[in-house]
């Protein structure tokens, strides 16, 4: 519902919350974290979060008539790659609002690189790999960050999914994301015994290019992908990833990183852009800068870099809300001050009020300016000084919960009194 008289209440209500106070059954509660008193709990909101108001409507509607997905998508580096901070976000929000599967997700050890520890691939076959950053290599990258292809036609790789915090991540429906040219497999999904259930390829004429979306006859945690090649012509199979959901409704979060992103290696992505679109996003969160940060001094072109993706992903998906986050503090070289997250920080908040987006400021929500010392003292940081260890970054994913319910409950108030 995106009414001018709900957008116009939402926003007078947001510039009065802290002075009034408005009673709604349907807000819900948000935690401090008291554990660690270097976390600025009173900064850990959606700055501009009635940039969300539309995003907010639909969870509320989702809340209370328990029909329709969400789709969120989590755009970022290693950070996210890895899956630990988005795992905690996931998990909190499905338990609130519905769980619709598992999203997002790349073979990852087929690629020779990391993947979440909820999914498992494997393959015997042969396959060519790329990442994001490897800009100058020539297989396209698309929604993965990654991409895998293989030129065998009887190739195969297997997909397991897990369950995870008591959420069935059982599947029935498949978005598969590929190269759709007419030189391109075919492909036979098979169940666990080897069973075709369905088939993909050039053949398919979904409304956006690259992609195939197919409904299985019942509900898998393992699904296996195999080449086919009817005519001589096809001979490779171009494969950005997949997403998975049930059917049911609820929230779809598909989390989305490179090790070693940053924005310009997502600008130089062939089709990422465009097949964020095919996710119908709901709310799209943008996590990058971090290896921007990394580099002293950083990058004259970075805030030029930023605003264009961010601009490309509002154009594309105007349906969307938008949020940025900046990154927490880090070291240099393990130990050493790193005055490129401040710098990067700024201008990430200057992004924020130019492109009117919504911003989670985990830079300050997280201690600010030399807060990496907290976060390492407190075991939260792993010893290369740019990563946080698990406990580290289910902290920061369940700060990130808090920040988006106190967004949305503040919505509610005003908008459902």
């Amino acid at each position: 519902m995106r009414n001018s008289s709900v957008i116009r209440q939402a926003i007078i209500f947001f510039l009065l919350v802290g002075t009034v106070k408005v009673f709604a059954q349907d807000t819900l509660s948000v935690g401090a974290d008291e554990q660690y008193p270097f976390i600025q709990q009173e900064k850990n909101e959606i700055i501009n979060a009635t940039a969300l108001s539309s995003f907010y409507e639909k969870l509320y509607q989702l809340k209370k008539t328990k029909k329709g997905q969400l789709n969120i998508v989590h755009i970022g580096d290693s950070h996210i790659q890895a899956d630990f901070l988005t795992q905690t976000v996931r998990v909190l929000l499905q338990n609130e609002f519905g769980n619709a599967g598992r999203g997002f997700v790349f073979p990852g050890r087929v690629a020779h690189t990391n993947e979440p520890l909820s999914i498992y691939s494997s393959s015997t076959s042969q396959w060519e790999a790329k990442r994001i950053v490897y800009t100058n290599q020539p297989l396209p990258i698309g929604l993965g960050a990654s991409t895998l292809q293989t030129t065998q036609p009887q190739a195969k790789f297997t997909l397991r999914i897990k369950d995870d915090a008591g959420l069935n991540y059982g599947f029935n429906g498949i978005t598969t994301f590929y190269l759709k040219d007419s030189s391109s497999f075919n492909v036979a999904l098979n169940d666990s015994s080897g069973r075709s259930l369905a088939f993909i390829g050039p053949y398919t004429s979904e409304n956006f290019l690259n992609y195939s979306k197919v409904t299985l006859p019942y509900s898998l945690h393992k699904l296996e992908f195999q080449m086919e090649q009817p005519t001589p012509n096809q001979n490779h199979f171009t494969f950005f990833g997949v997403s998975l959901s049930n059917g049911n409704p609820g929230i779809l979060y598909h989390a989305i990183g490179g090790n070693g992103a940053k924005y310009k290696h997502y600008l130089a992505a062939r089709f990422f852009t465009q097949q964020v679109q095919a996710l119908i996003p709901d709310l799209i969160i943008v996590s990058l800068g971090t290896n921007e940060a990394i580099e002293n001094p950083v990058d004259q072109q970075f805030l030029k870099q930023a605003e264009e993706l961010i601009g490309i992903l509002q154009k594309n998906n105007p349906q969307a809300g938008l949020i940025i986050t900046t990154p927490a503090d880090f070291y240099r070289k393990r130990t050493r001050r790193n005055p490129g997250v401040e710098s990067v920080h700024q201008q990430l908040l200057t992004l924020t009020q130019k492109k009117n987006t919504g911003c989670w400021d985990l830079y300050a929500v997280g201690g600010g300016k030399h807060s990496a010392d907290q976060w390492r003292k407190n075991k939260l940081m792993q010893s290369d000084g740019i990563h946080f260890t698990r406990a580290g970054y289910a902290l920061q994913g369940k700060m990130l919960y808090q920040a988006l319910t106190k967004g949305y409950s503040d919505y509610v108030h005003v908008r459902y009194p």
